[in-house]
């Protein structure tokens, strides 16, 4: 006689009692976005004014702004009048709209070992992750394509190439000590600098942190007034170690706004609802518009779906990356400086 016909089937541990997927879900460091949301109170801090009188997609919000002026001088007394004129203009964000979402299916869960709470709140971490990982590239992108195109520091001590430092790895050690005295030149703070880098360089800065007083190569001096941050998304060339990114405090602005319907919480009369929510991994409120409805879901589930409740949550909002106003880009330092640190 066997016992086979009441052997056991297959065990599956119930999902929240494993971490086995945890690093699945992965998420990054998003220094690029984050220094831009971090500065934003320095460069415009009345933003929640010019947010909020943003009434709908179509209405434009400028922010006014003086030229810089060179006055001209001489070298006696006239008794003519002396006029000099300043020209004022507009600043004014241009917007871009992103949106995602996920549905979900109740009736799959009765018959699932992943419970319907375990399922939402992974796809809503994904979904962040998804957010700040495009955030955080447009980010970059502000940084890359609006770096300074004229650097009164060209040539001492770096060479300037396609508006970019170009460090030798002979020199890459003492860069930060640099750094301080090319912002100078460039008529820029360089006591309260805001650096953004792609993460290998974290390991200059943890080496130059560790130096000590009885150290014969003490390099603490190089950390006075530096705001680190780091993003993979930095991109770095072949040849190179790594990308810098320098910009004095107040220099940088991120805006996100969110669609009348969200702000008004309105409801339809066809199962479908607006609101808002903070998204906690990016720090700000967002538009969320969710739905209710009878979906034949049989060829995603199977057999027996052929008419069961289905959710989706669309969330979305528009958002600006900003910087510090240059009347001539051609021939006034910007605001923002590139540096690429060389393998060799």
């Amino acid at each position: 006689m066997s016992l086979v016909a009441t052997r056991l089937e297959e065990f599956t541990l119930a999902y929240n009692q494993s971490n086995v997927d945890m690093w699945e879900h992965r998420l990054s460091r998003y220094g690029a976005l984050a220094t831009f949301q971090d500065d934003t109170p320095n460069l415009i801090p009345g933003y929640e004014t010019l947010i909020n009188e943003r009434k709908a997609e179509v209405r434009t919000v400028r922010i006014p702004v003086i030229q810089r002026k060179d006055f001209t001088t001489a070298s006696s007394r006239t008794c003519s009048a002396i006029t000099h004129e300043l020209t004022s203009a507009y600043v004014t964000p241009s917007w871009t709209t992103i949106k995602t979402g996920f549905n979900m299916r109740k009736a799959e869960h009765y018959n699932n070992h992943i419970d319907y709470q375990s399922a939402f709140n992974n796809k809503m971490l994904n979904m962040q992750r998804t957010l700040a990982e495009t955030l955080d590239t447009a980010a970059y992108t502000h940084l890359n394509t609006n770096a300074s195109a004229v650097n009164n520091a060209d040539g001492n001590p770096y060479t300037v190439a396609a508006n970019s430092m170009i460090v030798a790895a002979a020199d890459n050690e003492l860069f930060l000590n640099e750094l301080g005295t090319i912002m100078d030149q460039n008529d820029l703070p360089g006591d309260d600098v805001n650096v953004i880098a792609s993460p290998r360089f974290q390991a200059l800065v943890r080496e130059y942190s560790s130096q000590g007083t009885s150290n014969d190569e003490n390099r603490v001096f190089q950390f006075g007034g530096y705001n680190f941050s780091f993003s993979r998304r930095v991109a770095v060339a072949t040849a190179d170690r790594d990308t810098v990114f320098a910009t004095p405090r107040g220099s940088l602005a991120y805006l996100s706004w969110v669609d009348p319907d969200s702000a008004n919480n309105h409801v339809s009369t066809d199962g479908k609802e607006w609101s808002t929510t903070v998204l906690p991994l990016l720090g700000h409120e967002v538009g969320v518009l969710y739905q209710s409805t009878c979906t034949d879901a049989s060829s995603a589930i199977g057999t027996g779906y052929e008419a069961t409740l289905s959710e989706s949550w669309m969330f979305s909002f528009d958002y600006s990356f900003n910087s510090a106003y240059n009347s001539d880009t051609a021939t006034l330092p910007g605001v923002i400086f590139k540096s690429n640190l060389t393998k060799a």
